[in-house]
């Protein structure tokens, strides 16, 4: 049974340029008290592995792919404008790219595994830590587009630490962030489907439910043909005369 196709009219992002960026951020602590509990770095040995844990503000576990990734992405717009930039493809070509700064920020944690015979068996975790980050990108990007930064990746290289006691001397690694940001601008566009439907159930049979209908379209005036300014006026016309 062939499926009925119309025009639909449908507001969607449209992409105006899209790069990936893996950006490596050093951070080292030294003689910092306020990191862990120092009571809790006495029952760590001498073979500690270093986890860095991506969180929200409150400190929560999140996924590189959650909302909360990323607290803040703000573009700095300077006066004017962002710069156009000419820019020489390899194959010669020459474009006219924007110069896009952001600022992109967010929260991790820490955690200490203190690792016994191999296995592990007890962990500290730190306070919430904040990072921040500032990158220029050149890419696509018009007046009225906006940036979309999401995290393909964040982790952590293996890190060094330094104990004495329960104090906390130095501890350092790199945060690596895999980065990916587009250019996009809600559009309306036109396109041919039909709409979707719920499956039967494969086990179950029985359905209370009702049919599911959606309002009709207006095929005769929207979606259509692009007007001339012409036309349309001509149509505003015509339909205001009708109600004279």
């Amino acid at each position: 049974m062939g499926e009925h196709f119309e025009a639909l009219c449908i507001r969607v992002p449209k992409v105006y340029d899209w790069v990936r960026r893996q950006v490596v951020l050093p951070q080292i602590f030294t003689n910092d008290a306020s990191l862990f509990d120092e009571e809790a770095l006495e029952d760590l040995g001498h073979d500690v592995e270093v986890e860095v844990i991506l969180t929200d503000s409150k400190g929560h576990s999140v996924d590189v792919s959650d909302e909360e990734a990323l607290d803040h992405v703000i573009e700095l717009v300077p006066q004017g404008g962002r710069k156009p930039k000419k820019v020489i493809l390899p194959d010669g070509e020459i474009v006219i790219l924007h110069e896009v700064k952001l600022s992109i920020s967010g929260f991790y944690k820490i955690r200490l595994i203190n690792l016994g015979g191999h296995h592990k068996y007890s962990d500290v975790e730190s306070s919430v830590i904040p990072w921040k980050i500032h990158q220029t990108f050149y890419l696509c990007a018009p007046e009225g587009t906006e940036p979309v930064v999401h995290l393909d990746s964040f982790e952590g290289t293996d890190g060094s630490i330094r104990l004495s006691d329960i104090h906390l001397q130095q501890l350092s690694f790199d945060l690596v962030l895999g980065l990916s940001v587009q250019i996009e601008k809600d559009v309306k566009i036109e396109v041919e489907g039909s709409f979707c439907y719920p499956r039967p159930e494969v086990i179950s049979t029985s359905s209370g439910f009702s049919p599911i209908e959606y309002p009709p379209q207006c095929e005769a005036i929207f979606p259509g043909r692009p007007y001339r300014d012409s036309d349309e006026s001509d149509f505003e016309s015509d339909f205001e005369s009708d109600f004279d």
